[in-house]
């Protein structure tokens, strides 16, 4: 029987260990504050946005964008119709109304799809795992047609629009960095703005709207969404490595792509980085029968997140034609895809892939 390989877990190293524990044995208080600073101005510069605001993760970072952004009760908002669920939820959560859209085939939202509904007030564009597709085409359309962009980049830190980097589409963008991103802080989100109107709006509403540092005097309503420096600790050593994470991405997709025969991939360009490594099969069955063959070799695959249209507490949702993403949703399997996989590893799921080929459908 192999050693273990999981899907994804995350790329912890010495030096990673070492600034946490420099961190708390400094005497600091933990809490957000230098550190947390450092991290939101460091990839707020990488993506090219004037500010960054950190907060404790993903699904928050999206809500307070929704807010930021006035989407909230009676607004209409898209949503492509494979994202995780947090993306909907979190339109939920804001009181807003969603509308679910189909996909292109490079599996992000589809500008024809979008382009069939009426009367919406905002857009929740989601380069899914890496991709980058209609992006910019999007933003356009957006900007012609009055409509707030916001990008969920939950999985693309390192990623580009060609010229762009993922992280600056649109009004609001938001990444996470739970443990199976490409850096982690364990949980945490960051919301990224050029705009200093809905920077202070976020600042005000993490902090509980203090009337100044310290205070308990509030000038309006607030919340507490702080992090805490030992998380940027952590997410700060990690993001030193982005450069070094993106290549092994880029690697480690170039050698499933090339090595494994019979399966379709969907290709990356050049400026995309892999979140994972998506393998396309024929069928729901031919998927289940590849990660039940693969789990009884001890590697652990992933089955995509099925359509949001197929939840069952979704289903009064409006909805465009969703005929496509909801047969491709079925039939999507994700590899092992940490960037602590050696090459023998991936060597050795190439061969099991192949084995099950040869044995079942020879």
């Amino acid at each position: 029987m192999l050693e273990k390989i999981n899907q994804v877990e995350p790329n912890i190293s010495g030096d990673d260990i070492q600034r946490v524990n420099d961190y708390m044995s400094s005497g600091a208080w933990i809490t957000e504050h230098a550190l947390t600073k450092e991290l939101e101005e460091k990839i707020a510069d990488f993506v090219g946005r004037k500010y960054a605001v950190a907060v404790p993760n993903g699904t928050i970072a999206i809500y307070l964008s929704l807010l930021a952004a006035g989407l909230t009760e009676g607004k209409r908002v898209a949503v492509p119709n494979i994202t995780m669920i947090a993306t909907i939820n979190a339109i939920l959560w804001a009181g807003a109304e969603p509308v679910i859209i189909d996909l292109n085939e490079r599996l992000c939202m589809s500008l024809k799809s979008l382009q069939t509904v009426d009367k919406l007030d905002g857009v929740i564009y989601v380069p899914l795992n890496g991709r980058t597709e209609d992006g910019i085409a999007i933003e356009n359309y957006c900007n012609d047609k009055n409509i707030i962009l916001i990008e969920d980049s939950a999985h693309s830190l390192g990623s580009r629009y060609q010229d762009k980097m993922c992280g600056s589409l649109g009004s609001i963008s938001v990444f996470s960095f739970t443990p199976h991103k490409i850096i982690t802080m364990g949980q945490g989100g960051l919301v990224l703005t050029d705009d200093d109107s809905l920077y202070e709006y976020l600042l005000d509403l993490k902090t509980f709207n203090r009337s100044k540092d310290r205070s308990d005097w509030h000038d309006g309503f607030g919340l507490n969404f702080k992090i805490t420096d030992l998380q940027s600790a952590l997410g700060l050593s990690q993001f030193e490595k982005i450069n070094e994470f993106v290549k092994v991405k880029r690697e480690m997709f170039q050698i499933y792509k090339s090595s494994i025969e019979n399966y379709n991939f969907i290709n990356f360009f050049e400026y995309e980085t892999p979140w994972f490594v998506d393998l396309i099969c024929k069928s729901e069955t031919e998927r289940n029968d590849l990660k039940l063959s693969l789990e009884d070799n001890n590697i652990l695959t992933r089955e995509s997140y099925p359509a949001l249209s197929k939840q069952s507490f979704l289903q009064s949702v409006e909805k465009t034609n969703l005929e496509f993403s909801e047969n491709v949703s079925d039939n999507i399997l994700w590899l092992p895809s940490s960037t602590n996989l050696t090459k023998d590893q991936i060597n050795e799921i190439v061969d099991q892939i192949s084995t099950l080929w040869t044995t079942k459908y020879l």
